[in-house]
């Protein structure tokens, strides 16, 4: 299995982690090799080229059974197909895990002339993950004759029990501070809850290259002080927030499967989101949090304000922590891929 350090940020290390967590890489029947980790170019390039000698090896040895990918578009992509021709070269098969929201305008629009070459890596592969459904059927479009299912991330962290009461007036963000986040739909959406709502808050975990504009237009609207950036937030802390905000808030433009969204319905925090890939199912369809069009600010506006209100919260929350636990938990989600690794193992 390839993709990026455990120990990274991001939704996909965050998988990664939960897969070492819980014991995939333990047993000694797959071995996990790190293509990029935190750092600089140079920091980023030395990740590759070491997995890519440590898989060589490997392959030349005759110790792969199956090639298990995760990537997404762009630089991912072209980074990860190396290891996929090797391994196809020798006649590995190739399970290639796809994440990002971004793939279908990668290869449809993006890819250019290079997009013949996207398509006959991918119908090279035995089989193809994604994260939802409408990705799956475009998928099954673009390479017919590759199998391709649906896999949902495996839960990160898992409290003992959900907390559905006595919680703040908060509303919180973890995530990339950048335009494709909708944090500037936030910023607009926050104005008019401040308005209904003067004791509440929003408190932003993560960092990113829109901080210093959102930081500006904070000012400019006059609700810096009742904004709190904390960087990049893991571990006890996050466990706390999602233990106490009133409302978690993810308003992207595109996703895969937020992770993030699936441990504040882990934790019993009300999730207001856009309804982008996999996430409408996260929520079922609204059953289990309020799911609004990404870009729609007004909705936006009025899903936080029924939170805050209390308006049918609980009941949400509650339908959301024993679906997150019964579709999402590691056990669940490492069962079927440990069964599928065996059967197309050569």
């Amino acid at each position: 299995m390839i993709g990026p350090s455990p120990d990274a940020r991001g939704g996909v290390a965050s998988v990664i982690a939960s897969y070492r967590e819980n014991g995939l890489f333990s047993e000694g029947r797959c071995r996990y090799l790190t293509t990029v980790g935190e750092g600089g170019g140079i920091r980023k390039l030395s990740f590759a080229a070491y997995a890519l000698l440590q898989f060589a090896s490997m392959l030349a040895r005759g110790q792969v059974g199956l090639l298990h990918v995760h990537g997404a578009s762009y630089r991912s992509f072209w980074r990860k197909r190396v290891f996929m021709l090797l391994a196809q070269w020798c006649g590995v098969p190739v399970i290639f895990h796809l994440h990002g929201g971004a793939f279908r305008r990668f290869v449809d629009h993006d890819a250019g002339t290079r997009r013949p070459l996207v398509i006959d890596t991918l119908a090279k592969c035995r089989l193809i993950y994604c994260l939802n459904e409408e990705v799956a059927q475009w998928l099954r479009e673009r390479v017919p004759a590759v199998q391709v299912e649906v896999m949902p991330n495996p839960l990160g962290s898992v409290p003992k029990a959900p907390v559905f009461e006595a919680r703040n007036r908060s509303i919180l963000f973890l995530g990339r501070v950048e335009r494709e986040k909708g944090v500037f739909d936030l910023l607009d959406a926050f104005r008019g809850v401040a308005e209904s709502f003067p004791a509440t808050r929003l408190v932003i975990g993560g960092s990113g290259g829109a901080r210093e504009e959102l930081e500006k237009a904070l000012d400019d609207c006059g609700l810096s002080h009742r904004v709190d950036f904390l960087g990049w937030v893991d571990g006890a802390r996050k466990s706390e927030l999602l233990e106490t905000v009133g409302a978690f808030v993810l308003p992207s433009h595109a996703e895969g499967m937020p992770m993030a969204i699936l441990e504040a319905m882990a934790y019993g925090a009300p999730v207001v989101a856009t309804d982008v890939g996999a996430v409408a199912d996260m929520l079922d369809g609204g059953e289990c949090g309020y799911l609004v069009k990404s870009g729609d600010v007004l909705a936006l506006t009025e899903a936080l304000r029924q939170v805050l209100a209390g308006e049918g919260v609980e009941s949400r929350c509650r339908r959301a922590a024993l679906r997150v636990r019964a579709r999402y938990a590691p056990e669940v989600v490492l069962k079927a891929l440990m069964s599928k690794h065996m059967e197309l193992a050569r």
